[in-house]
């Protein structure tokens, strides 16, 4: 049985294992690939739906006219509303545009986890909508990957 599917795999789920989406920062690679350490711990548990693309390429004009763009996009929403959690993850050294956005869509669907770095640019709206919400947060990825293995 399939457990991990990245972008822009087809996502057929024959199983009632939980899923997980891995949301957060990438940023043109700024970010480490945190994305394959939730992969490892995880996998075992839960089916994950990772949005980091193998064969992503940086000169892809990011528009609707653009099939591979429009894919990754799709693909990433249909992933995050099939998504049991969503693991929410801001490394502090990115500015995460596409995951700040996400994370606006879901704040309140009960479905977040969120690990946001001390030196994230926006970690107090962050913090706010957390606390307003009711979204569980957690100081580390470490942390977080725990609560959902315990």
């Amino acid at each position: 049985m399939k457990r991990i599917f990245r972008a822009p795999e087809e996502i057929l789920l024959q199983t009632d294992a939980k899923t997980i989406f891995l949301a957060g920062s990438i940023e043109m690679d700024k970010a480490v690939n945190w994305q394959l350490h939730c992969e490892e711990q995880l996998q075992d548990k839960y089916i994950i739906f990772n949005p980091r693309r193998n064969e992503w390429d940086g000169s892809w004009l990011q528009t609707i006219e653009n099939d591979n763009f429009k894919e990754q996009v799709n693909w990433e929403l249909n992933a995050l509303e099939k998504a049991d959690i969503i693991i929410m993850f801001f490394v502090g050294n990115t500015m995460s545009p596409i995951s700040l956005l996400e994370f606006g869509l879901y704040a309140q669907s009960n479905k977040m986890k969120v690990v946001v770095e001390e030196g994230f640019w926006r970690k107090g709206n962050i913090d706010v909508v957390c606390e307003r919400y009711g979204i569980e947060q957690f100081k580390t990825l470490g942390e977080l990957i725990l609560n959902l293995l315990d």
